[in-house]
């Protein structure tokens, strides 16, 4: 085996197809084909299915990309920390969050920065929670916010706050007139997002409802909470969601009420596991803490 061709398999199972991973390394599309032949020929066991005109890996193919995943993590956690080495003499801060973050939380948190760290740049990215943990894990955000899941090397994560989801309620809708609601009272009712195939925060919502008798149906899925309180508003239906953002839409009719039992998730701070965290970052995690916990309270 050589080393390009472990490179090329990686990048075909990483990114999902040959067409996906020539455009990762550069190289033309024959080229992935002839390196991953190669590998296939020295292992002696086909790693990828043709069907369709696309790839499929074989069961070997996964279990060898778990140890090619053990093998590269050093070399990635380099790169990240090169990266971030990078970054920060040129007055940079990254961070990757949740859409519903950098709406609602970020915003009096970056006025405060820009008052205190006036010559530091600052980029946000609006992303799903696994985007996040790869901005993260690859060096390309100094600072991630999401919620919590299953440990990953190389990513180092604090608490941020637990959050109760709420009910988002059209205007004028039946159940506007009681002050929390149990999950029970929302049995029968059109449902907007979350996806189905979405992560595990979306799943969790599932699940909640499910445990306690409720079918939900949906016309309509989305994956991000702002969307969905849009739809809301359109009355479109109603949903579970994320209370960050609560205080926006109330101006444009959306109701809010609590749900009983509280179906809560973990939301968390993501950092690069190499070295000490650079003041600029630990002032903004400090400062989105506190911006948070005063969102949840004014909610």
């Amino acid at each position: 085996m050589r080393m390009r061709q472990i490179e090329a398999f990686r990048a075909v199972m990483m990114s999902g197809g040959v067409t996906a991973a020539s455009a990762m390394l550069n190289i033309s599309q024959p080229s992935v084909s002839r390196l991953i032949a190669d590998l296939e020929y020295a292992v002696g066991f086909p790693l990828f299915e043709r069907r369709g005109g696309r790839v499929h890996p074989t069961a070997q193919a996964e279990t060898l990309f778990e140890a090619v995943q053990r093998s590269f993590t050093g070399l990635d956690l380099l790169t990240q920390a090169a990266r971030r080495i990078r970054a920060h003499p040129v007055g940079t801060v990254r961070i990757a969050c949740l859409s519903a973050i950098a709406t609602a939380v970020l915003p009096p948190v970056l006025a405060r920065f820009r008052e205190r760290h006036g010559e530091v740049k600052v980029t946000v990215e609006a992303l799903g929670q696994r985007a996040i943990e790869d901005r993260v894990f690859l060096g390309q955000a100094d600072l991630g916010i999401g919620v919590a899941s299953a440990p990953r090397e190389g990513i180092r994560v604090t608490p941020l706050i637990r959050a109760d989801y709420v009910c988002a309620l059209p205007p004028g809708h039946r159940l506007a007139k009681k002050d929390s609601l149990q999950v029970s009272d929302l049995t029968g009712e059109s449902f907007i997002g979350p996806m189905h195939e979405a992560d595990a925060l979306w799943n969790g919502i599932d699940a909640a409802l499910a445990a306690h008798g409720v079918m939900v149906e949906r016309l309509l899925e989305c994956q991000q909470s702002l969307p969905i309180y849009a739809y809301v508003e359109a009355g479109l239906g109603l949903a579970i969601v994320e209370p960050f953002s609560a205080r926006l839409f109330r101006r444009l009719g959306v109701t809010v009420r609590p749900v009983r039992p509280a179906i809560g998730f973990d939301f968390t701070l993501l950092e690069p596991d190499i070295g000490p965290t650079p003041p600029p970052v630990s002032w903004l995690a400090d400062a989105v803490r506190q911006e948070a916990a005063s969102s949840l309270a004014g909610s």
